[in-house]
């Protein structure tokens, strides 16, 4: 059974780390020893590519290890009751979508990480970051201090990161500053600019303020933005939503308090906007 480029666009991530399981690895690469484009996507992740040829034989080897178990299987439920036979039948047909079957569990071995302690903050942010949290999709994360120092006071803190098969990034920062560090910090926001974010994930504004005080959309990957938090003074709130594919796989309300999201923002899997641009 040979997998669409697709879904080998989407397993080539857990593939160049190492991640996925044996079977989904043979079949990877069975895949890419005869698709040029899907291998030139391997090597421009910077993994190397296998000895296609080894691996080509591997997987047929798989492959006929699979067939001719799925033949015995036949020839045993052949000789059972109707019962049996109905059986064989259901189980032939989950094994016709074993595919969607390995890509789900190599999903399902993806765990959300959670990390709220500001003294790591430097592992997740800047250029410093380690490296899955560095480019994030290519998004502009300059609104976000570069570093936390001694005279900003961080009242909340939040990293949450999840890859079930494509990495998604949310990230919160709220920081009470003295007035003379307030007014330096909203003149260097002031400088990021902003970007139109009207409409975007269904976003119509955000709470008490008419606008952001800084904001970088886009209209794929989400939002980095600050804002002025609500019922403080002299502090401010950032904030970065990141993902793909027009959605969130992860349940983002858990993680994130209401009054930081932007107003109207949807980015549930079956969201107006996704259904919108998928059309267009």
């Amino acid at each position: 059974m040979k997998l669409p480029c697709n879904v080998i666009r989407d397993l080539l991530p857990l593939y160049a780390e190492d991640m996925v399981s044996p079977e989904s690895r043979a079949l990877t690469e069975e895949h890419i020893a005869e698709c040029a484009a899907c291998r030139a996507a391997l090597e421009a992740m910077g993994a190397k590519t296998p000895d296609v040829q080894f691996r080509m034989d591997t997987a047929k080897e798989f492959v006929k290890y699979e067939k001719k178990k799925k033949r015995k299987l036949a020839a045993f439920i052949a000789g059972v009751t109707a019962a049996g036979v109905a059986l064989y039948f259901f189980v032939h047909f989950l094994l016709v979508l074993g595919v969607v079957g390995l890509v789900l569990l190599d999903g399902a071995l993806a765990r959300v990480k959670v990390d709220t302690d500001p003294s790591h903050y430097s592992m997740y942010m800047g250029e410093n970051a380690e490296q899955e949290y560095r480019t994030k999709w290519g998004m502009d994360e300059s609104i976000f201090p570069d570093v936390l120092t001694d005279g900003m006071e961080v009242l909340d803190y939040k990293m949450v990161y999840y890859n079930p098969w494509d990495s998604q990034f949310l990230s919160y920062l709220t920081v009470t500053y003295s007035p003379d560090d307030y007014a330096a910090e909203l003149d260097r926001l002031e400088d990021c600019g902003d970007t139109p974010y009207l409409g975007i994930y269904g976003v119509t504004g955000f709470a008490g303020e008419d606008d952001p005080i800084a904001i970088y959309s886009d209209d794929y990957n989400g939002f980095v933005y600050a804002i002025h938090t609500p019922d403080k003074e002299n502090t401010i709130t950032y904030v970065e939503l990141i993902f793909c594919n027009y959605f969130y796989d992860l349940k983002y309300e858990k993680y994130i308090p209401h009054e930081y999201l932007p107003l109207g923002f949807d980015a549930h899997p079956n969201n107006p906007y996704k259904k919108k641009m998928e059309k267009n």
